[in-house]
């Protein structure tokens, strides 16, 4: 059985931009909310299309007739919920319809399998409703205390998704990551913002920035505030290499500078609670930063501003690592809504990220056209690793050569300047929890010469030499708490790649 999506009518040309498909609407005007579907009580979600962008009046008018304001939807639409009386007459409501199932499933969850399934409601639903909901169409709960407000994880058969979409509470249904199903402690981005809300996961964002006569983008940031928790040189240069990996992939460019209230300019800001936008910080854990989508839908000076919870531990190259969100908040800066690919740098849970994905470059290409740089996947070495934490096991560096008078023989060969690579295999999460008093991680390592050594160090103050270089393994003693594992291999000209886990022992 289907939802209707329930036309009257809207302007010639307008669409609603979903990720399952657009929906194309007509000419018209609504004075009132459509017909209940069969079976609901209550207050109902709907969608409502609007003239113009629906501003702060409009929006508290609705308020005012009890309908309540819930999302942002591209183009110039609301996500609300109400009861069916309400009156829209005035308010220049060209449509007003309800999700079918369709709109609400991720295409991935009928090509591909998952481990679980994300299951995300409307923010005004009852969530001991929705867990009945959910076990009522013979879906299992699987626990997971980092999912976002208003998201629950089932495990089932994805056949049964469809009867459960059909409810009215169920916003929107996407493939959950293997960290997730598997009850890791992951950070949950809860979306980009816009001044009429958030965008729902069943929506896709729309144009990005305008281009330029060139056909490219260049915006112009500042930092407006910079974190505590880590030394401001190092903290300014991850956001900026978080820039530059987006600018690797597509014609997009970013100068520093500007003014905090100039257009396409994003300021970037570390605050605290309240801070002078409708999106207040929670402290330490759960939101970790949120980014004005570009103009439109925002409008300046807001547009493309990124802020980030100061209260947050943030780290580079381990637990809050500053990268891996600057590196998706950038996305959402350029026009990015989120992913349903887990592993993804967009995917709505942030993953330790050395770099964009096929899926990430595939997005910003299709909103500005192509660089000229190859995409990585997770787990793949990165073209220049990101400072990591002091070593206590690295080799010293060696002290500067003075030039020496030139060889009369043949040129010598280059120097060895190439990094080893190191993947982690085992354990097969960036964040793991255990109880033991110590864990086991293996790995790969290689390099276009020679892998060494492949060394480890714990934030605990252990550190020691793995067993193995191409294929190595290393038990690593824990303490009660946060141990954040950092691996490293080595080649014979002192290059080095690094990888890191967090270890929770409980």
């Amino acid at each position: 059985m289907a939802l209707l999506l329930l036309a009257s009518c809207a302007r010639a040309g307008d669409a609603i931009h979903l990720k399952a498909r657009m929906v194309r609407t007509e000419t018209g005007q609504v004075g009132s909310l459509p017909r209940r579907p069969p079976g609901f009580s209550g207050r109902t979600h709907y969608i409502l299309q609007f003239r113009s962008y629906p501003g702060p009046e409009t929006r508290r008018e609705l308020e005012r007739r009890r309908v309540r304001v819930l999302a942002y939807v591209p183009d110039n639409a609301l996500m609300v919920s109400s009861d069916s009386s309400a009156d829209l007459e005035g308010l220049d409501v060209d449509w007003a319809g309800s999700l079918e199932i369709q709109d609400k499933l991720s295409p991935l969850v009928a090509t591909e399998t998952a481990p679980a399934y994300l299951v995300v409601f409307y923010p005004d639903v009852d969530m001991d409703g929705a867990r009945a909901l959910a076990l009522q169409h013979g879906f299992t709960i699987v626990e997971n205390s980092s999912l976002l407000a208003g998201q629950l994880l089932v495990a089932g058969a994805a056949a049964g998704l469809e009867k459960l979409a059909a409810s009215d509470v169920v916003s929107y249904v996407l493939p959950a990551s293997s960290d997730l199903a598997s009850g890791g402690a992951l950070m949950g981005c809860a979306g980009a913002v816009t001044e009429a809300g958030a965008i729902g996961e069943y929506a896709t964002v729309g144009r990005g920035w305008a281009k330029d006569a060139s056909g490219g983008l260049t915006l112009d940031y500042l930092f407006e505030s910079l974190t505590e928790k880590l030394d401001a040189n190092t903290a300014q240069s991850e956001i900026e290499r978080a820039f530059r990996e987006w600018a690797r992939f597509a014609p997009v460019g970013f100068a520093a500078g500007g003014a905090a209230q100039g257009a396409r300019t994003i300021a970037v800001e570390f605050a605290r609670r309240s801070h002078g936008d409708s999106y207040p910080f929670d402290g330490p854990g759960r939101v970790l930063a949120h980014t004005f989508y570009p103009a439109p839908p925002n409008s300046e000076p807001i547009a493309g501003d990124m802020h980030f919870d100061a209260d947050e531990n943030w780290r580079v190259g381990a637990d809050t690592d500053l990268f891996t969100v600057a590196l998706h908040e950038a996305g959402h800066a350029l026009g990015l809504g989120h992913s349903d690919r887990p592993g993804s740098v967009m995917y709505p849970y942030y993953r330790f990220a050395t770099g964009l994905t096929a899926d990430d470059i595939a997005a910003i290409r299709s909103l500005y056209g192509s660089g000229s740089a190859t995409p990585t996947e997770p787990g793949d070495p990165p073209a220049k690793p990101p400072a990591p934490p002091a070593d206590p096991g690295a080799p010293p560096a060696k002290p500067p050569t003075p030039p020496a008078e030139p060889p009369s023989g043949p040129p010598a060969a280059p120097a060895d300047a190439t990094p080893p690579w190191l993947r982690i295999l085992s354990p097969g999460f960036t964040i793991v929890s255990t109880s033991s008093a110590s864990i086991t991680v293996s790995g790969t390592a290689g390099d276009n010469v020679g892998v060494v050594s492949v060394k480890w160090s714990s934030s605990t103050g252990s550190a020691g030499a793995a067993a193995g270089t191409a294929s190595w393994s290393a038990a690593v003693p824990l303490l009660v708490g946060t141990n954040v594992v950092v691996v490293r291999a080595y080649d014979g000209a002192g290059n080095s790649g690094w990888r890191a886990i967090t270890v929770v022992r409980r």
